[in-house]
């Protein structure tokens, strides 16, 4: 199913998408998510950027802005 709508994205651009990740330990007392490919590449994203996770009722990743891109369109 994940191939399926990470094709869809790269044909239409729409997001978001809904995948299930499994969390894996890293280090002795983390654990860690991958986030699906098509997503990374849609919000141009490479290692290194920084997001955040914000746990409400739910779990949200947000891009935080790159220095110097206040003016620019989103796209």
């Amino acid at each position: 199913m994940a191939s399926l709508e990470r094709s869809h994205v790269r044909e239409v651009k729409l997001m978001p998408i809904k995948v299930e990740r499994i969390l894996f330990r890293v280090g002795e007392g983390s654990l860690a998510v991958t986030l699906p490919k098509a997503w990374v590449i849609y919000n141009g994203l490479k290692p290194g950027d920084t997001v955040e996770v914000i746990v409400n009722d739910g779990v949200t990743v947000h891009i935080k802005e790159k220095p110097g891109a206040e003016g620019k369109a989103e796209g």
